[in-house]
């Protein structure tokens, strides 16, 4: 199949269609070179949330390798906490325990009360022998307050103790299900709402689900990223500064909140945000991106000013 020739359809529209084809291979290089053309920060997340779709569809088929590629091209973009933790199951599915780890402790560096990642990464830790380690973990989380299936984290926990960990997975995420199952819920009704153009129907159902659960940033980083898009600067200021509140490590908060500084001509404060992420994570291509386009152009501000003073 030729994918250079001129194609009428969205990325995600021939993303989907060759998924529907199960042609997973071509769908991920469809969105990768989606990805490469895109700029605005609309258009990159509805590529990351295709490609997590993408993901999903493969995964289920078993094609464990297109999975990995689709959300390693998804976190390039988004660092979203559930990325990455979606990323860690396939690593660790494919046998990368070391990726894996990193993959969740990522996902719980954005979001600490992330509990699915938590116990993903509580599993590695028992596959590497270290039982008792991740027992005392999961005991921690029973003692907060579960939403899932009665008595399942329970009975999760005992299977574990017995180094039972095919059965002890399942029973601990069922423990935890309806919590992080809301969350993903949310955030596939807001990209319906996204995807058919009803920008203010997704504006105010984010805005209720941060309302909701007020303790998870990702909302309040999506709500802020939303605000911003749709020129709500102070709106979006506040919903950032709140995902920061939450998380100071948040760099794809910081990022949004550099954004926010600068549409509202606060560049100084806007690179001083971005090099905090760059000295955290130096590699973070949107921080690099935006702080040397910041620069080149007050360069060129302060360039001219001395050019029209020289002149008169």
């Amino acid at each position: 199949m030729d994918l250079s020739r001129s194609h009428p359809e969205t990325p995600r529209e021939a993303a989907l269609r060759l998924v529907a084809e199960q042609q997973y291979t071509e769908a991920v290089l469809w969105l990768e070179r989606a990805l490469a053309r895109s700029e605005a920060p609309d258009e990159r997340q509805a590529i990351a949330n295709t490609l997590s779709d993408v993901a999903t569809a493969a995964r289920d088929s078993g094609d464990l390798v297109q999975a990995q590629r689709a959300l390693e091209l998804a976190t390039s973009c988004q660092d979203w906490a559930d990325l990455h933790c979606r990323l860690g199951a396939v690593l660790a599915e494919r046998g990368r325990r070391a990726e894996a780890r990193q993959a969740f402790d990522r996902a719980l560096a954005l979001n600490p009360r992330y509990r699915a990642a938590a116990v993903e990464r509580a599993l590695l830790d028992a596959r590497d022998g270290r039982i008792a380690e991740a027992m005392q973990t999961l005991r921690a989380m029973a003692a907060d307050q579960l939403a899932g299936e009665p008595g399942a984290f329970e009975r999760g926990l005992e299977r574990l103790g017995e180094a039972d960990f095919e059965d002890a997975a399942p029973l601990l995420h069922r423990g935890l299900e309806p919590t992080d199952a809301w969350i993903e819920e949310q955030l596939h009704a807001y990209q319906a709402l996204v995807y058919d153009g009803d920008m203010v129907g997704a504006l105010q159902h984010v805005r209720a689900a941060a309302l909701e659960r007020p303790g998870y940033p990702d909302l309040h980083l999506l709500l802020g990223a939303h605000e911003l898009q749709m020129g709500a600067t102070d709106d979006a200021l506040e919903s950032l500064s709140r995902a920061l509140e939450l998380n100071p490590d948040y760099h794809a908060a910081r990022v949004e909140f550099a954004r926010a500084l600068e549409s509202v001509g606060d560049t100084p404060q806007a690179l001083v945000q971005l090099e905090m992420v760059l000295a955290g994570q130096p590699g973070h291509a949107e921080a690099r991106q935006l702080h040397e386009r910041l620069t080149a152009r007050r360069r060129g501000g302060r360039t001219a000013t001395a050019s029209s003073a020289h002149r008169s």
